[in-house]
């Protein structure tokens, strides 16, 4: 874990830092974009920098779990599958903590500046969470095969990360999109993170399109798939070696 630590961040204090100040940067962007609109009330709650928090830190902390475990797996090694697979786990293990991490600083400064930052029902935003860092890790173990079968890809990943990021529905609740958009984006197993984080958030709050067995079997399909499909190209190319 030690070595993936400073594999990560090249050993720079600087590194930890960014990697927490990344999302509170992107919250205060968000809020910056909306400061001349006539309604400043947000969706949900009493404060925009709130909500926004409880949307952008698991989407980026989605995109940078993903990439990383990608990353770990895709990584040419000599290593065993097990030693493999091992490093991946510790990637993701990794980049889970620090969203987690700036989850709770980001909120603790809120509160700090006297916004209203305790959960409704926090077990729930914590099952959120975990499953939202499950799909992370889905994901990024479906894009290391995408890349390995298909290095092409590799051209168009920041394109598709950035429109998985930008419809995962952060800035907003899905059930205020018009219908003919949000049958697109509840396609997006992220919305449905987010949702379900909001609703144990703010008391009162229940997303009428929020739709978990979708999320589950979508994430445990990927992970099957993943971890599947990584064998099977392993077994191959050592067999192509001999």
């Amino acid at each position: 874990m030690m070595q993936r630590i400073r594999t990560q961040y090249a050993g720079s204090r600087a590194g930890y830092i960014w990697a927490i100040l990344e999302p509170i940067i992107w919250i205060f962007i968000l809020k910056f974009a909306i400061r001349g609109r006539d309604d400043h009330q947000p969706p949900l709650g009493t404060s925009y920098e709130v909500f926004f928090a409880t949307g952008v830190v698991i989407a980026r902390g989605w995109r940078t779990t993903a990439q990383a475990v990608a990353r770990a797996l895709k990584k040419k090694t000599k290593t065993s599958f097990v030693h493999r697979i091992d490093a991946t786990y510790a990637a993701w293990i990794l980049s889970t903590a620090t969203s987690a991490v700036a989850m709770i600083l980001i909120l603790f400064m809120l509160g700090l500046f006297g916004f209203d930052v305790a959960p409704y029902r926090p077990l729930i935003c914590i099952a959120a969470f975990f499953t939202a860092a499950l799909f992370s890790l889905s994901f990024g173990l479906v894009l290391a095969l995408l890349l390995t079968v298909a290095p092409g890809i590799s051209h168009f990943q920041n394109i598709i990360m950035l429109v998985i990021f930008i419809t995962s529905g952060f800035s907003t609740i899905i059930d205020r999109v018009t219908p003919r958009l949000r049958e697109v984006l509840l396609w997006n197993p992220l919305v449905h993170c987010i949702e379900w984080f909001r609703e144990g958030f703010y008391r009162g709050y229940v997303c009428a399109n929020l739709d978990l067995p979708y999320l589950f079997t979508v994430t445990v399909m990927f992970m099957l798939l993943g971890l599947a499909g990584e064998r099977a190209t392993r077994r191959h190319a050592a067999g192509r070696r001999r």
